[in-house]
């Protein structure tokens, strides 16, 4: 992102003057109260909006200029508001990557840990979805998961991804979000700040802007917004 601005319909900069380079292998955690504008930049990244002001490039080529086809082969996005489809799983993981053979769709699904996989009879021709077996919300999470490693995209985008990590699928469903993002370019929106933590690098936003950024050693000994965040976080989980 270059220099990135971003207003909607009610007036305001929702995101003003972002810039930030995400390597390839590299994980980028965003981080803010509530209407920082850290959505807004996972959705321009995705090229689900288009800035007012700055360019969002992916290869040097601007996100908005990329075809559907070309998008979708670069990257993907992930939210906390997943979708079974009814159907068989087979159907389901076929979605993301219609060539796949039931050997790639194996290894997907346990990438991410899907061990309940083990407990359907019927395998991949299991009925998953309205029609179905209904998947709990961590095992609908690692599905999605699955499916973006089948999908193979070089940058991967997580608004708040591994929201349901505070259930009891809290371990499994952090792994799962550590392996999608193994070897690419990652955006995390971080619901928790031990996923701030592990990222290569810490973007800090405020009413649409970056007030920091850093690792997570660097940003506890700056000592400013992130510490306080941080802080009141590791409180929140002692109490």
């Amino acid at each position: 992102m270059r220099n990135v601005s971003f207003s909607y319909d009610d007036g305001g900069w929702a995101v003003q003057d972002v810039s930030f380079e995400i390597p390839t292998g590299h994980t980028v955690a965003l981080v803010g109260a509530s209407g920082a504008g850290k959505t807004t930049v996972a959705a321009l990244l995705a090229g689900l909006r288009v800035p007012e002001e700055g360019k969002v490039l992916v290869d040097g080529v601007e996100v908005s200029l990329l075809s559907d086809t070309e998008r979708a082969a670069r990257l993907a996005m992930i939210t906390q508001e997943v979708h079974v489809f009814s159907g068989t799983l087979r159907e389901d993981l076929s979605l993301a990557a219609p060539q796949a053979s039931d050997a790639h769709m194996l290894q997907a699904l346990e990438r991410v840990g899907a061990r309940w996989f083990a407990h359907l009879e019927e395998g991949l021709d299991t009925v998953i979805g309205s029609q179905g077996i209904q998947l709990d919300p961590v095992a609908s999470q690692q599905l999605a998961l699955a499916r973006i490693l089948l999908l193979d995209p070089k940058i991967v985008i997580m608004d708040e991804a591994t929201a349901e990590a505070g259930s009891v699928g809290a371990e499994a469903l952090e792994q799962a979000a550590i392996e999608v993002t193994r070897g690419r370019a990652a955006l995390v929106v971080a619901h928790r700040l031990d996923q701030a933590a592990r990222a290569d690098r810490i973007i800090v936003m405020d009413s649409g802007r970056v007030v920091e950024q850093g690792s997570h050693r660097e940003l506890l000994n700056y000592g400013g917004r992130y510490k306080h965040l941080w802080d009141a976080w590791q409180k929140g989980r002692q109490g």
